[in-house]
């Protein structure tokens, strides 16, 4: 079996979100041939933004502008609507905030669905108590890099619940 079709065939076949991120990271990475169609899958598999924003990276290098535009403006929706469930979601903003994704695509693609994502982002992180920003970021790799000891992360954010 080809590796390319045994790394999709895992991806959609795992329930297990870690080694699906994982995989669906190398693949950002490899760029395969036949990657629009599986990051669109991928995409519309996630619920997770910052995954779905994953599987946009890799759309992206295979897809036009009025492609990626539509698939953003839903992203953007979702983003929005993410205070209301999850008031303190800074694990998904760090991700999509990180090297590895917002900066990459609007240095790669200056389109303005990234522009908009971006500021709304932002808007949405700045919002956040401070208890919860900055805890970690990701590489231009996608790997994850600790900023704060987990001990005085935790601290703080029990703190913050405190009161």
């Amino acid at each position: 079996m080809d590796e390319r079709i045994a790394i999709t065939d895992d991806y959609f076949n795992t329930k297990d979100i870690a080694k699906r991120n994982a995989l669906l990271k190398q693949s950002i990475l490899d760029l395969p041939e036949d990657g629009k169609e599986f990051f669109l899958k991928a995409y519309k598999k996630e619920r997770y933004l910052d995954m779905r924003l994953t599987a946009i990276r890799g759309y992206a290098a295979f897809a036009s502008e009025e492609e990626v535009a539509a698939l953003m403006k839903k992203m953007l929706e979702i983003l929005k609507k993410r205070p209301d469930r999850t008031p303190y979601n800074y694990e998904e903003y760090e991700i999509m905030r990180s090297a590895f994704l917002m900066p990459y695509l609007l240095e790669k693609y200056p389109y303005d669905c990234f522009k908009r994502f971006h500021e709304q982002l932002e808007e949405q992180y700045e919002a956040m108590p401070d208890a919860f920003k900055g805890i970690f970021t990701c590489n231009e790799k996608g790997e994850h890099i600790q900023l704060l000891p987990p001990a005085t992360a935790r601290k703080r954010i029990e703190d913050f619940r405190r009161g």
